[in-house]
């Protein structure tokens, strides 16, 4: 009876669909990653639903009911290559079945966080967007360009931001890696999920880099902030934790800030006297 009535339910919002093709753009977005760019190329003509919030695991979510009426009335949906077939991604579009709603994977590979695969996903969402809503190609080609120039930009105040941690041994969150690698570190060794840490692992991390003048651990928030803590704790130096999406912190609502910040966080390992 109940599952009868969750049918009835979704057949209820579905109606309306045919109704509603001339109401604004509205975009489903896998992560904040993608909301933050759709939410800057439209220059706020489109509604926008992020299905993963950037202080939640992009593997530890499951749609909510708000997730499945928004995608029974949008027209598109942006997600992450390794997000296309998760199963509660792959349950809100059975259920649905909205006949309208495109489905994009916006494929650049690694961390967003880097400038240049940053610049990357904006131009594939820009395309995507213009197919979408062809009305807003002269918005949407505007603040790309807008974008994309605010982003080297970035890149270049980083840089400079970072000049004294050049080089620096460091150990890193796995999914951090590659954006404290772009930041100049040397990452001489990498740990996982906090659920996948135990102490033998953290042992053999100790082990390997005796006798190197290590100068910081760096965590990853959505992985588990405290995952590196022990070694840090071990070692005597700085622990950070760095962020791989916007919105995980208040001063962190979009990619220009949460770079910054994560930069400013990366500014306090210094190296071993």
């Amino acid at each position: 009876m109940k599952k009868f009535s969750t049918l009835l339910w979704l057949a209820l919002i579905l109606i309306p669909l045919s109704a509603t093709a001339a109401e604004p753009l509205r975009v489903v977005a896998g992560t904040s990653l993608i909301s933050d760019i759709v939410a800057d190329l439209t220059d706020g003509k489109s509604e926008t639903l992020t299905l993963i919030q950037g202080s939640s695991c992009p593997g530890h979510e499951n749609a909510s009911t708000g997730d499945y009426v928004f995608a029974a009335k949008a027209n598109l949906l942006l997600v992450h290559p390794f997000q296309r077939h998760l199963q509660q991604v792959d349950a809100m579009l059975q259920a649905v079945g909205n006949p309208l709603l495109a489905i994009v994977e916006v494929s650049p590979r690694g961390s967003w966080l880097i400038p240049d695969i940053q610049k990357q996903a904006v131009q594939e969402i820009a395309a995507a967007l213009e197919g979408a809503a062809p009305e807003l190609a002269p918005v949407v080609r505007r603040r790309t360009l807008q974008r994309l120039q605010k982003i080297d930009a970035i890149a270049a105040e980083c840089r400079s931001a970072l000049a004294a941690t050049q080089g620096l041994p460091v150990i890193a969150a796995y999914m951090q890696a590659e954006f404290v690698k772009w930041a100049g570190f040397d990452v001489i060794r990498t740990f996982g999920r906090a659920e996948d840490v135990n102490a033998r692992g953290l042992a053999e991390i100790l082990s390997a880099v005796k006798g190197i003048p290590v100068a910081g651990v760096v965590d990853n928030y959505q992985s588990g902030p405290d995952a590196g803590l022990p070694l840090a704790l071990e070692l005597g130096v700085p622990h950070v934790v760095l962020s791989n999406f916007p919105g995980s912190s208040d001063d962190a609502p979009d990619y220009f800030s949460l770079l910054r910040r994560n930069v400013a966080q990366l500014q306090t390992i210094k190296a071993k006297p």
